[in-house]
């Protein structure tokens, strides 16, 4: 549970303080949006982690005052001393580890606010701008890095206060046990430098070796039926091996300074410790320290070992979340499409649709095919009318740029054959925000009841993402009814049928006229059946509308026409 004031905190995402775009001031912005979590987390785990080296102070008291003595109150006394001081120091270390859990939560949140309000924002602009493995890698990895980055501050700050609690309670004890501590923490820092920045590097470089191979596997699971048809998907797969060794290759130069960092983390303390051992008992056997001193030294240096190993795995963490949020930083540096200036309101109802780059004209009332032997020109022409590209678009006198952007979602939808599908019920994933009332009616228009028959509860079957379960057929008839319940002023399909049967084809063709009767649709296809039934088919060739008018006048008309829509079988 994320902690209270989270909700409707003014410096969270989407106020007016935007976040830094460079990654070591993204995580600084992060960790100090709530400045009072982040004191709190970081003075109590100084507290905690500094306190552990003063534990072995009662053991200086025990000995020189209790055993050396004979006296059992003092030995008694510094006993329960110590006692105390270690239930405080453990209580320390839960409060500090919750409120750094609350921290961490606290970041993670904010990241994952900033991300999706980006991917929002730039809408169908992000699969042009951004990979999928990209923004899978986002969500999945850098988010959590970045959150356990911010997780180890608070360990780090409380390290460094142990590590100035050792030094000096050493310094009070014995000048020359001090500086060893001192000399050996800074001999350490010289030798991590470099470490840290080849960690670095390298972690940068795994990082992009990650984003490919994501990519790679999306690319491979969202086409596999595609790839198996055609006998790619051996080379497919050669390739992901290919990607596969460079990640793998990748790891193991991680590995060479991490190790390094592992080794020094569990070495110098050990080392440490002999030298401090070895200088105390020469000062024990000439009188200069005490018996309790030295076990005192011993008990301070020994402390060293959880702070260092801390530190060195807390220094790792960041250097990832560090790369991390170098990622999330070129996803929220992706340029969008500037907002209009001046927005305007919508055009009446039944106005047309115009595209004056390809010269297409879809009417309102009008059952109107796109015919091209170039499906990606028909899809750039719609989405310049769907308004998701920038362009001269025109909904009746109004340009589609200055159209408020909700306004133009509701009254013209672009659907593409292979949109996504949310996880949910059929009914849901039909029905999508606005459409609960229309779903029976769109599934009969879209020939998908016995899609529908046959799933165990009906419309109130739980499916996945993507419906995978479902033959790319049945996903496609989900998808073209999901379209009709919209229900919008004017609907543009992308191939709505390209994977049903002929039969299924025409029932479709039919029930869709009657269906959207007196409103707008527009389809691209090369389908005879479309062709045959629309009031009217635009031919496109070279991104332009060369021919207009019925299927038979083309077919008469136009030879290139006429060999698309035949296949070369005349």
């Amino acid at each position: 549970m994320l902690p209270e004031g989270t909700r409707g905190d003014p410096s969270s995402p989407g106020t007016a303080e935007p976040p830094p775009g460079t990654p070591w001031r993204l995580l600084i912005w992060l960790a100090t949006r709530r400045k009072g979590l982040m004191l709190a987390a970081l003075i109590t785990s100084g507290i905690a982690l500094g306190s552990l080296p003063v534990l072995p102070f009662f053991l200086t008291g025990a000995v020189d005052h209790g055993l050396r003595e004979r006296d059992w109150n003092a030995l008694a006394f510094w006993s329960l001393g110590m006692v105390l001081a270690g239930f405080a120091t453990a209580a320390m270390i839960v409060w500090s580890h919750r409120l750094t859990v609350f921290w961490r939560a606290d970041a993670s949140y904010r990241v994952l606010q900033l991300a999706t309000r980006k991917v929002n924002r730039l809408g169908d602009d992000l699969r042009k701008k951004v990979t999928t493995g990209e923004v899978v890698s986002v969500g999945a990895t850098d988010i959590n890095r970045i959150s356990w980055a911010v997780d180890s501050l608070a360990p780090t700050a409380g390290c460094l206060v142990g590590l100035i609690a050792v030094g000096v309670l050493l310094f009070n004890t014995s000048v020359a046990l001090g500086l060893t501590i001192f000399i050996g923490v800074f001999a350490v820092g010289l030798v991590t430098g470099p470490l840290l920045t080849r960690l670095q590097d390298r972690q940068e470089q795994y990082r992009e070796r990650v984003g490919d191979i994501t990519e790679r596997a999306s690319d491979i699971v969202s086409g596999l039926r595609v790839l198996r048809g055609i006998g790619g998907e051996a080379r497919f797969n050669a390739s992901y091996r290919r990607d596969s060794d460079a990640l793998r290759s990748a790891g193991y130069k991680v590995a060479g300074p991490t190790a390094w960092l592992n080794s020094l983390g569990e070495g110098t303390p050990a080392i440490l410790l002999g030298v401090v051992i070895w200088i105390a008992g020469r000062q024990v056997a000439s009188g200069d320290l005490t018996p309790g001193q030295m076990v005192a030294a011993f008990g301070y240096t020994g402390a060293l070992l959880l702070p260092v190993h801390w530190l060195i795995g807390c220094t790792y963490r960041i250097i990832e979340g560090r790369v991390a949020a170098g990622k999330v930083c070129e996803l929220l540096n992706t340029p969008e499409r500037e907002t209009a200036a001046e927005i305007l309101p919508g055009p009446r109802e039944g106005a047309e649709l115009h595209d004056p780059e390809s010269g297409l004209t879809v009417a309102g009332g009008e059952l109107l095919a796109v015919a091209s032997s170039d499906s990606e020109q028909v899809a750039a022409v719609f989405d310049r009318l769907g308004g998701f590209t920038e362009s001269e678009a025109r909904f009746g006198s109004v340009p589609v740029a200055q159209l408020d952007r909700d306004e133009l979602r509701r009254r013209v939808l672009v659907a593409d054959h292979d949109a996504y599908l949310f996880a949910g019920t059929v009914a849901a994933a039909v029905a999508a925000r606005e459409g609960i009332d229309r779903v029976e009616a769109a599934i009969e228009a879209a020939s998908a009841h016995d899609v529908v028959e046959a799933l165990p509860e009906g419309l109130d079957t739980e499916v996945e993402n993507q419906a995978r379960t479902l033959s790319g057929g049945q996903r496609q008839r989900l998808r073209l009814a999901r379209a009709i319940a919209a229900d919008p002023e004017a609907l543009l399909l992308h191939e709505p049928t390209s994977a049903v049967d002929s039969h299924t084809e025409a029932r479709i063709v039919e029930r869709l006229a009657e269906t959207r009767g007196g409103r707008a649709t527009a389809i691209a296809t090369t389908s005879p059946l479309w062709l045959g039934r629309a009031d009217t088919v635009a031919f496109v060739q070279g991104g332009k509308v060369v021919a207009r008018g019925t299927h038979r006048e083309l077919v008469a008309a136009h030879s290139d026409y006429r060999a698309l829509v035949t296949r070369g079988t005349e």
